[in-house]
């Protein structure tokens, strides 16, 4: 029954895509009912499933033998963590989407290759093994590069170039260190059988297989100086913009190293490569780098871009520490960050659509033309800097004590100096957009903007929730820690 719950989450929201594919142009109301209705029924099965998991504690796979490989979606509580801040982040921005889009053109392409992004995501959440793992993967840089592209602009092909190259020199180290794995372990790519299978590995092989990966997952988790193709990807339409930040494409990326770390090597095999002051060394130079070049940018998406660079890092500290709270403050950090910063982005999306500007410079005064977006804006700034009653206070919390547990005192201070920075390049923008003076006229709020008011707000609530009840999201977390630590 599961396993079916498992397929069918998957293929909604690419059979929604084959019908949006196939919809006659002019038949929009089917196509966004189509659209909303795929990805509310994804983000349901998914729930589903994770309440499934919590309560029962099993978790079945299925296997599909290929040749001498298999395809196989297994569900465990790392993987249902992923799937449902993708599927459940999914169905805002479907909502966001429809009023976003509204005016746009090419709205069967973008919606067709929207709702396959979705089902993809969820075939990387569900995989069992590297080798199905890999597949999707590498089937969600296609299945986002129209997305990227949408606007078919100059600037936009660039862009989409970029991606692709980059996402394809990252799929070739995981390919690379996928054949190595395959010979080192006898054949072993199973997620539950890897770190064992990987004990008996050489030292020195098993460094390198471990590199591969991390440079290959590196480059959608946006690790310095894998992160260049990102800020650019900023053209693409905002939905798309807060899907890659916030959602698909760089969780992919995190989710991806957090398997290497775990699921593949193990924390016995990586403690044992003392490899772990240079991973948290990478980690921490990405966290302060990506926040002082946040810093100087005007263009708000941009602004937003570097701060994500620099967020996904705390998920990588925290995976990097191999300590339960470290774990704990990652899968909390990828948790909260997803809520938030896809409420920054639609709020960047709000202003542009309604008044134009894109760059902070211009952003006086327009707090007060656009108060409930502008104030949605700063509430969650306040949580990205980690300030209750925000929920991103509770990510950073558990980061802190996990790095004090193992005597890395050092990250305490990049965590405080990364928040502090943080509140420099966020706060300003509110303040400004409150105090400033703005020549701009209040507008009456259209369809198409409560459409892109209403799922940011709720976001916002949300926010305030995890933040006042961290409890709710603690039986998730402590599923993905048990999974990995025997307490």
């Amino acid at each position: 029954m599961s396993i079916a719950l498992v397929l069918l989450a998957i293929f909604s929201t690419t059979f929604g895509a084959i019908w949006v594919a196939v919809t006659p142009r002019e038949a929009k109301t089917e196509r966004n009912g189509v659209v909303l209705g795929a990805s509310l029924a994804s983000a349901v099965i998914v729930w589903r499933l994770l309440y499934l998991g919590l309560y029962s504690g099993v978790y079945p796979a299925f296997d599909l033998g290929v040749a001498s490989l298999s395809l196989k979606l297994a569900l465990d509580p790392l993987g249902l963590t992923y799937a449902v801040i993708a599927s459940t982040l999914w169905v805002f921005a479907s909502v966001y989407s429809l009023g976003y889009m509204a005016s746009s053109h090419k709205q069967r392409q973008y919606f067709s290759f929207f709702l396959l992004s979705a089902g993809t995501t969820l075939g990387i959440a569900f995989s069992g093994n590297l080798f199905t793992f890999y597949l999707f993967y590498e089937l969600l840089t296609f299945a986002t590069y129209p997305l990227v592209v949408h606007g078919s602009s100059k600037e936009a092909l660039e862009a989409g170039t970029r991606y692709i190259k980059y996402s394809l020199v990252g799929a070739s180290f995981i390919l690379a260190a996928l054949v190595m794995l395959w010979r080192v372990t006898g054949g072993v790519l199973d997620f539950e059988s890897l770190p064992s299978a990987l004990c008996a590995a050489p030292s020195s092989q098993a460094v390198v297989i471990f590199f591969l990966f991390l440079i290959g997952f590196g480059v959608k988790a946006a690790i310095m100086p894998l992160h260049g193709w990102l800020p650019s990807a900023m053209v693409a339409p905002t939905p798309v913009s807060a899907l890659l930040h916030a959602v698909a494409v760089v969780n992919a990326g995190v989710f991806g190293v957090l398997r290497t770390v775990y699921s593949v090597f193990g924390v016995d095999v990586v403690q044992s490569m003392n490899i772990q002051p240079l991973l948290l060394a990478i980690c921490s130079i990405t966290i302060l780098m990506g926040s002082l070049i946040a810093l100087k940018q005007d263009v708000l998406k941009r602004r937003l871009a570097y701060s994500t660079i620099s967020q996904l890092a705390y998920i990588l500290l925290g995976a990097f520490i191999l300590h339960p709270l470290a774990l704990a403050g990652a899968i909390l950090h990828m948790i909260f960050h997803s809520t938030l910063k896809i409420v920054l982005f639609f709020s960047a999306g709000i202003v542009a659509e309604e008044t134009g500007y894109v760059k902070i410079s211009e952003l006086k005064g327009v707090g007060r033309v656009l108060p409930l977006t502008l104030g949605s804006f700063g509430i969650i700034s306040l949580g990205m800097v980690g300030m209750l009653p925000l929920s991103g206070f509770w990510s950073k919390y558990y980061l802190m004590r996990g790095s004090l547990a193992t005597d890395f005192w050092i990250l305490l201070v990049v965590l405080i100096i990364s928040g502090f920075l943080n509140a420099l390049y966020f706060v300003p923008i509110t303040i400004s957009a409150f105090t400033g003076k703005s020549d701009l006229e209040p507008r009456q709020k259209t369809r198409a903007l409560w459409l892109m008011l209403v799922p940011t707000l709720i976001l916002v609530g949300l926010g305030l929730v995890f933040g006042l009840w961290p409890g709710l999201t603690l039986p998730l977390v402590d599923a993905v820690v048990a999974q990995f630590f025997s307490l």
